[in-house]
C-alpha cells in the first residue's frame, strides 16, 4: 500500500521519523515520563504518610483506652521511623511500663522527661518506684506536680503514690540481711503444697479443700495447728472484705462457730494468708491496707493475753516485702527455716517461693552502698545473701526430702536436739546444769499442757455423745482453750533457753 501525504495523519503511529524531529519527540516523551514518575512518588509518599498517621492515631487511641499491650506494638514500629519524637517516646515508654517491661521502658521515659513531657515525669516516678530508686522518684513527682500548676484534684490523687514512695525509702534504709538459701518458681494455684514443713509446724490448706466447698473465696487459705484442735483462716465478711477468723475443734467432725480474731488485726482492707507459730501467740498474715508497700505485704502481730486481743501489726519490711505482692510467711521452728512467696518480676499466674533462715534478732544492713541495699531488698541474687564459706546444700536437701511422718524416738528417755550433730536422750547427757534445769522445766510445762489438752479432748468426746449438754460443754471447752493459750509457748521457751545454754558450754564459752 502506498502511503500518500494526505493520509499520513491517519496513521501517525507508523510513521518513521528521523533527524531533528526524532530528537524533539524523544525529549518530550522523557519530560512526560519524569513528570509521571514524580507524581507517582509523591502519591506513594502521601499514602505512606497517611497510613503512618493512621497507625499512630490508632496507637494513641489504644493507649488512652488502656490497651497497652496492643498500643506498644504500634509504637514500637513508629519509633524506629522517628526515634527523636518526644511524645512518641513517652507513649512507647509508658506502654512498656504498663506491660511490665520495666528495663526496656527506662531509656524512652528518660528521653521524654529530658524533653519536658509532663506525663513522662509521672511514669518515670512510677518506674523509679519499681526499681527502688525512691529519691529520684520523689524528684520526678515534684516535677510532675509543677506541670499540674493549680489542679489540686490531680495533685491530691497523686498523694497515695507519693506516700508509698516515702514508705519505700524508709524500708530501704532498714533492709534486713537475711540468708535466703533457695527459691522456686511455681504456679500460683496451690503454691503452698511446695512448703516442706515438719509435722510440728502444722498444715496449710486451701479453703475449698478444708471445708469441702467449691464456693471458696479467691486466695483463701486455712492453717491448722499441729494438734489439729484449732484453725485460723481467711473468710469474707460482708462490707469488710477478707478477714482472719478462727475456730476451735469441739469433736472429730464438729467445730465451734467462726470467731473474728479480735484486736487491731482485721481492718477495712483485706487480711489473708494466716500462719500461727507453735507458741499460739505469734501470727503472720498478709494485708493490702495503707501500711502495705506493694499490693499485699507480710505483717506480724502477737496475742495479748491480758486484753484477749491482738496487738497492732508490724510490717516485716524488706526484703520480705516488695513493691509487688508478698504473702504466706510460714516458719518451721523445728528446722529453723522459713517460707514466703512473692509475685515480684513474675509473669501472670506464677509466683516465686523463697526459703530462708530466720534471724533470732533483726539484722539491718548498715552499709552505705545504695545499690547493694537495693539488691538485697529486691533479692536480685540469693547467693549474695549467703554467709562466706557456708554450704547450705545439706540443709536444703534435708528440707526438700523431709519425711512427713514423725521420726521414731531413739532408745532413751527422750529426744532433745542440741544441734545438727548432737541429740540428747538422757538428763545425764547435759554438760551445763542450768541447761539441764531449764529442760526439766520444759518437760514439766509439756506435761501440764498435755494434761490440759487431754481434759479438753475428754470434753470434746462428751460433746459428741451428750447432745443435751452441748451448750454447757461448749462453754467449758472454750474456757479451757483460753487457759491453754496461757500454756502454749512456755515449754518451747524453756527448751530454747536450755539449748542455747548447752551450746555455749559445748563451744567453751
Amino acid at each position: 500500500m502506498e502511503i500518500s501525504e494526505k493520509n499520513i495523519s491517519l496513521f501517525p503511529e507508523i510513521i518513521a521519523v528521523s533527524g531533528p524531529l526524532e530528537c524533539k519527540i524523544n525529549k518530550n516523551m522523557m519530560k512526560m515520563n519524569l513528570s509521571k514518575s514524580i507524581c507517582l512518588s509523591f502519591m506513594a509518599w502521601i499514602v505512606g504518610w497517611s497510613v503512618a498517621a493512621q497507625s499512630l492515631e490508632e496507637g494513641k487511641k489504644l493507649y488512652k483506652e488502656g490497651k497497652f499491650d496492643q498500643a506498644v506494638t504500634i509504637f514500637e514500629k513508629q519509633i524506629k521511623k522517628t526515634p527523636k519524637q518526644a511524645a512518641l517516646n513517652q507513649w512507647y515508654g509508658a506502654s512498656l511500663f504498663e506491660t511490665g517491661r520495666y528495663e526496656e521502658a527506662e531509656p524512652y521515659l528518660r528521653f521524654a522527661a529530658s524533653k519536658r513531657i509532663p506525663e513522662a515525669y509521672k511514669y518515670l516516678a512510677r518506674l523509679c518506684f519499681v526499681l527502688y530508686q525512691f529519691d529520684e522518684g520523689l524528684e520526678n513527682y515534684d516535677l510532675y506536680i509543677k506541670t499540674l500548676k493549680k489542679n489540686q484534684e490531680a495533685i491530691d490523687a497523686l498523694q497515695p503514690e507519693i506516700e508509698k514512695m516515702k514508705m519505700g525509702k524508709r524500708f530501704l534504709s532498714r533492709v534486713e540481711e537475711v540468708q535466703i538459701i533457695d527459691s522456686l518458681i511455681v504456679d500460683k494455684k496451690n503454691f503452698f503444697t511446695h512448703f516442706k514443713m515438719s509435722p510440728e509446724s502444722g498444715k496449710i490448706f486451701d479453703y475449698g479443700t478444708f471445708f469441702g466447698t467449691s464456693d471458696a473465696p479467691e486466695g483463701a487459705t486455712v492453717y491448722q495447728t499441729q494438734r489439729g484442735d484449732k484453725i485460723v483462716y481467711t473468710d469474707v465478711r460482708e462490707g469488710n472484705g477478707f478477714d482472719i477468723c478462727s475456730r476451735t475443734r469441739l469433736s472429730d467432725d464438729s467445730w465451734s462457730e467462726p470467731s473474728v480474731m479480735r484486736g487491731q488485726l482485721n481492718t477495712s482492707a483485706n487480711e489473708k494468708y494466716p500462719f500461727l507459730l507453735s507458741d499460739g501467740v505469734t501470727l503472720y498474715f498478709a494485708s493490702d491496707g495503707e501500711e502495705s508497700l506493694g499490693g499485699y505485704d507480710i505483717f506480724v502481730t502477737r496475742y495479748d493475753l491480758n486484753n484477749d486481743a491482738y496487738l497492732a501489726p508490724e510490717n516485716v519490711g524488706m526484703p520480705f516485702n516488695s513493691v509487688f505482692n508478698d504473702y504466706m510467711m510460714a516458719i518451721d521452728e523445728m528446722n529453723n527455716v522459713g517460707w514466703f512467696v512473692s509475685d515480684r518480676y513474675q509473669p501472670e499466674g506464677q509466683l516465686i517461693i523463697y526459703l530462708f533462715i530466720p534471724n533470732a534478732e533483726k539484722v539491718v544492713y548498715r552499709g552505705e552502698d545504695q545499690d547493694m541495699a537495693r539488691s538485697l531488698a529486691q533479692i536480685r541474687s540469693i547467693r549474695q545473701t549467703w554467709k562466706p564459706d557456708v554450704s547450705y546444700d545439706e540443709l536444703i536437701n534435708r528440707i526438700m526430702n523431709m519425711p512427713q511422718e514423725e521420726k521414731a524416738t531413739p532408745k532413751g528417755d527422750f529426744e532433745f536436739v542440741i544441734n545438727d550433730n548432737t541429740v540428747y536422750i538422757r538428763l545425764d547427757d547435759f554438760k551445763n546444769q542450768e541447761a539441764r534445769s531449764l529442760y526439766e522445766k520444759a518437760q514439766a510445762a509439756w506435761k501440764k499442757q498435755k494434761n490440759m489438752e487431754q481434759s479438753v479432748e475428754t470434753l470434746r468426746r462428751r460433746y459428741e455423745t451428750e447432745k443435751d449438754k452441748r451448750e454447757s460443754l461448749s462453754k467449758d471447752i472454750l474456757a479451757q482453750e483460753e487457759q491453754l493459750k496461757t500454756l502454749y509457748g512456755e515449754a518451747e521457751r524453756y527448751e530454747i533457753q536450755a539449748r542455747n545454754a548447752e551450746i555455749q558450754t559445748l563451744n567453751g564459752k
